[in-house]
């Protein structure tokens, strides 16, 4: 008996035990547990920004803390403040604030000016947030838009243009044609579609074709298709999450290549281009310029029209990425919701000017040649992309009115006179 209740003292105090434990963790009303390591990512996102920082009260500490070291200054010599009045020294480090009419007393003494003076922020009134406007300043919380190193990735992107540029008439001499090239890349764009491919795999199959024109020269008509294809695979297996299989590429066309000719045109591109593959598209640019200008959906959708109807064109292939761009962007503002008479300088503001690094003289030009294939887009015996740009997916932007506005078809006939 007198184990038994021991046992049963034994258990009643370790209840009693477990009931009187606290959680070592407090969960707030309405919240959730974070994870192990919640101390160490609060004080890592505090250091690298993510959460604000009171910069303002650590400036004022720091003012406090010079100050502090300043009214020491003057105590540490005691043999020298014996022979002068101490008052003289003390008297400025008193005064909180100076005086508006005692600014142009002349004072020997450091310890005399008053460093807590908010007057000595002058360097605001400089600031270069008065000429352009920071697109990137709400974005700063956002880890995955990487606001810190935006500017320096298109920096980048400027040079890679500049280091693999696409010469004017680079087909001459050649088989192949403009005509023929243009054919090509039209119907590009109806297997594009029917593979439901990204944008930027268009995009980059038409610049993987024109670098390896420029480059290997002996491309007759027979393998101009082949080409076409293979580039198309490769720009595929580069953006493409799922890209198609080869098969899919041999059945497109209609079995007039194989799977081993295929995977050897791979080989002589991917060998001539020296596996370069990242130079910059227009689409890379256009998503920052459209942000800059603040376009709207049906501005960006229409410049992307501009664009892809002007990837047809084998006149357009020497113009750089980022200043077909910036011209399809503009002409964009240019006839959609603009009534301002003086358009130009309303459209193409200080923001897009440094953020595009052109001004308007020199996107101009590009304006005029892209207005000239718009205005004869519905003639064109090339009408892939209209066809593609009539889906409501496009906002029907092929079939909008302001493609035939008196706008457009003044600076398309700019273009002709010049």
């Amino acid at each position: 008996m007198a184990t038994k209740s021991r046992a049963t003292v034994k258990i009643a105090v370790n209840q009693e035990n477990v009931k009187n434990i606290k959680p070592s963790v407090t969960i707030l009303p309405g919240k959730t547990k974070r994870p192990v390591l919640r101390e160490i990512s609060n004080k890592v996102n505090t250091l690298r920004g993510i959460e604000p920082v009171d910069r303002t009260s650590l400036l004022q500490k720091d003012k406090k803390a010079t100050v502090a070291v300043q009214k020491r200054q003057p105590i540490k010599p005691k043999e020298k403040i014996t022979e002068k009045p101490p008052v003289q020294v003390v008297k400025p480090v008193i005064k909180s604030t100076v005086q508006p009419n005692e600014t142009n007393v002349p004072s020997e003494d450091p310890t005399s000016m008053n460093i807590s003076d908010k007057k000595i922020e002058t360097p605001k009134a400089f600031s270069s947030d008065l000429i352009y406007e920071d697109i990137d300043e709400q974005d700063e919380k956002n880890p995955i838009l990487v606001a810190l190193y935006t500017n320096e990735i298109h920096e980048y992107l400027k040079e890679l243009e500049s280091k693999y540029p696409i010469k004017k008439g680079f087909l001459t001499g050649q088989e192949v044609t403009a005509k023929m090239r243009s054919v090509l890349v039209d119907w590009l764009v109806e297997v594009h579609q029917q593979f439901r491919l990204m944008q930027e795999t268009l995009y980059l199959t038409v610049a993987i074709i024109d670098r390896f024109l420029q480059s290997y020269r002996t491309i007759d008509r027979k393998r101009l298709q082949l080409v076409g294809v293979t580039a198309m695979f490769i720009a595929s297996k580069y953006e493409e999450m799922y890209s198609p299989d080869i098969s899919d590429f041999v059945y497109i066309t209609d079995q007039a290549y194989t799977k081993s000719d295929i995977l050897q045109m791979e080989m002589v591109i991917v060998k001539t281009l020296n596996f370069s593959f990242g130079r910059p598209l227009p689409l890379h640019f256009l998503r920052r310029y459209s942000k800059a200008g603040k376009a709207l959906p049906v501005h960006h959708t229409m410049a992307k029209y501009f664009l892809e109807q002007s990837m047809v064109h084998y006149d357009m292939c020497h113009y750089q990425p980022s200043l077909i761009a910036a011209a399809a962007i503009y002409l964009a503002f240019l006839i959609i919701g603009n009534d301002e008479e003086d358009e130009g300088k309303v459209i193409w503001t200080n923001t897009l000017v440094h953020y595009t690094t052109y001004s308007k003289d020199e996107v101009l030009p590009v304006v005029r040649d892209i207005a000239v294939i718009i205005t004869n887009a519905e003639k064109s015996k090339h009408q892939a992309v209209r066809k593609k740009y009539v889906h409501s997916k496009y906002m029907e932007i092929s079939v909008r009115p302001e493609l035939k506005s008196p706008t457009l078809l003044a600076v398309a006939q700019a273009s002709k006179e010049t």
